[in-house]
C-alpha cells in the first residue's frame, strides 16, 4: 500500500490546508491494549515525530469524560499542531504520531479527524474484550474510580443493568463503560466508511505479547516505514498495571504525574530530562507501593453472562475487516473474590 492510493481516494480530504504538508499517524484505541508500549516504540523510529502529550485526546467530544489540555471543537482544528515539536532539525516528511485511545468511541471523532487533517492512517489495537474488561476493572481500581469494595460480579451488573444504569453519571470515568466499549466493531464501522479500509491497521494486544518484533513489521510494512529499526530493538513493556498497596499514596502520586504531563506540555524543551527523571521515579514509587495483583474472580453467572455479550463480536469483525481475531476460548476464573 502507498501514501498515494490513499491519499487520492474517494474518502481523502481535497483541500489546502496547513496540515496538507503533514502525515499523521494515529494509535485511536483501545484503551489496555499496549498502546502506550506501541506508543514508544514508534516515537523512537528516526521516520516519526511524536507528540508532547502521548493522549493529547484533541479530537475527542468536547463532554467526554477525559481532561485533555485542548480540544477540536473548542480550540479550532489549527491548535492541533501545537502537540508537535516541528522546530528546526525535524523531518518535515516525519509521521507525526499520537495516540489516544478513546478516539476510538468519540461519537463525534471520526468526523473530526477526517474533516481536519487529509493524511491520515489509523491504528486500532484490540483485545479479547472480556480479558479488557477485567483489566479495566482492576485499572479502575488502581485510580480509584472503582471502590474497592466493588466486586468484579458488582462491577459488570452496574453496566448491564438498565435500572442500575441509568443513576450512573454519563460523565464519569470511561472506566464505567468496558463492557459495551468491548464491542469494537460497533464503534468501528464509521472509521471503515470515512477513511477506507487501507488507512486502518488493525493489530491485536495478544500478537503484541507474543512477537514484538512481528507486531511492529507488521506496523511499519503497512505504513511504509523501515522496519529495519526494530530488528535489535528492546522492546519493553510500557505502563503495565499494578496493585497499589495505598490508595491514598497512589492517589498523590497520580495527581503529581498529571501536573508532570501538563508541565511537560507547557514546556515541551524538557521533555526529555524530565521523561528520564520521571522513568526512574515511576519505577521507584512501584517498589515502594505496589503489591501482588489479586486474581480477580466471577460467578458463574457473570462467567456466562460476559461470554454471551461478546458471543458475537469475533464474526462482526471479520465481516467488517476481513480479519480472525486470536482469542477464541478464553479461560476465566470462577468463584466469589
Amino acid at each position: 500500500m502507498t501514501d498515494q492510493n490513499h491519499y487520492s481516494s474517494g474518502n481523502s480530504v481535497n483541500r489546502t490546508t496547513k496540515f496538507s504538508g503533514h502525515r499523521f499517524l494515529i494509535i485511536g484505541g483501545t484503551s489496555k491494549a499496549g498502546t502506550t508500549s506501541v506508543f514508544t516504540y514508534l516515537s523512537e523510529h528516526p521516520e516519526i515525530c511524536a507528540s508532547t502529550t502521548k493522549e493529547t485526546r484533541f479530537f475527542l467530544d468536547l463532554e467526554y469524560p477525559l481532561r485533555s489540555q485542548m480540544r477540536c471543537q473548542r480550540d479550532g482544528a489549527d491548535a492541533y499542531l501545537s502537540f508537535f515539536d516541528l522546530g528546526a532539525g525535524v523531518d518535515p516528511e516525519a509521521w507525526k504520531l499520537e495516540a489516544t485511545p478513546d478516539y476510538l468511541y468519540g461519537q463525534a471523532t471520526p468526523r473530526l479527524i477526517r474533516e481536519t487533517l487529509p493524511h491520515v492512517y489509523l491504528i486500532f489495537i484490540l483485545r479479547d474484550p472480556v480479558r479488557r474488561l477485567i483489566s479495566f476493572y482492576q485499572f479502575g481500581r488502581q485510580l480509584n474510580e472503582i471502590p474497592q469494595t466493588m466486586t468484579f460480579d458488582e462491577y459488570v451488573e452496574l453496566q448491564s443493568n438498565p435500572s442500575l444504569n441509568n443513576h450512573v453519571d454519563r460523565h464519569r470515568h470511561p472506566v464505567f463503560y468496558a463492557l459495551e466499549h468491548g464491542r469494537y466493531s460497533h464503534y468501528l464501522q464509521e472509521f471503515v466508511e470515512l477513511f477506507g479500509r487501507s488507512a486502518i491497521h488493525i493489530a491485536f494486544y495478544e500478537e503484541l505479547r507474543r512477537n514484538s518484533l512481528a507486531f511492529m513489521t507488521a506496523i511499519c510494512r503497512w505504513a511504509g516505514i523501515d522496519d529495519a529499526f526494530y530488528r535489535n530493538y528492546s522492546f519493553q513493556v510500557k505502563n503495565a498495571g499494578f496493585t497499589p498497596r495505598s490508595s491514598r499514596l497512589h492517589r498523590v502520586y497520580f495527581n503529581t504525574r498529571a501536573k508532570s504531563r501538563q508541565l511537560l506540555s507547557e514546556h515541551p524543551h524538557l521533555r526529555s530530562a524530565l521523561r528520564q527523571i520521571g522513568g526512574k521515579v515511576n519505577l521507584a514509587y512501584r517498589k515502594l507501593n505496589s503489591t501482588r495483583r489479586e486474581e480477580v474472580r466471577m460467578s458463574r453467572a457473570t462467567h456466562d453472562f460476559v461470554c454471551a455479550y461478546y458471543k458475537d463480536e469475533a464474526a462482526r469483525l471479520k465481516e467488517l475487516l476481513a480479519i480472525d481475531v486470536p482469542w477464541e476460548g478464553t479461560a476465566l476464573s470462577l468463584g466469589k473474590h
